[in-house]
């Protein structure tokens, strides 16, 4: 049986996927949970990233940097689910 090489590539379509799984659930969540422990658990989230984005201002041009990411339970699980998908792919 010939051995398939999966690249990286494909291992962060499917990571990115899980968290836009995990995204779209915790839309869900908010609408249907109602507030509680349960809720408490799947919502609350983590901010990473700049507060505040950085500006770099040139003579011709000006360019605006900024990146924050929020993560939660929902978005990990949608990550493992996509490294699970790709495992098994």
């Amino acid at each position: 049986m010939a051995q398939t090489k999966k690249g990286m590539t494909l291992l962060l379509l499917f990571l990115f996927l899980g968290a836009a799984l995990g995204s779209i659930l915790t839309s869900i969540f908010t609408v249907f949970v109602p507030s509680g422990p349960l809720a408490h658990l799947f919502l609350s989230h983590v901010t990473v990233g700049s507060a505040n984005p950085v500006t770099l201002r040139l003579i011709l041009l000006n360019l605006t940097f900024g990146l924050q990411i929020h993560i939660n339970l929902l978005n990990i699980l949608g990550m493992i689910l996509g490294f699970y998908v790709y495992q098994n792919s």
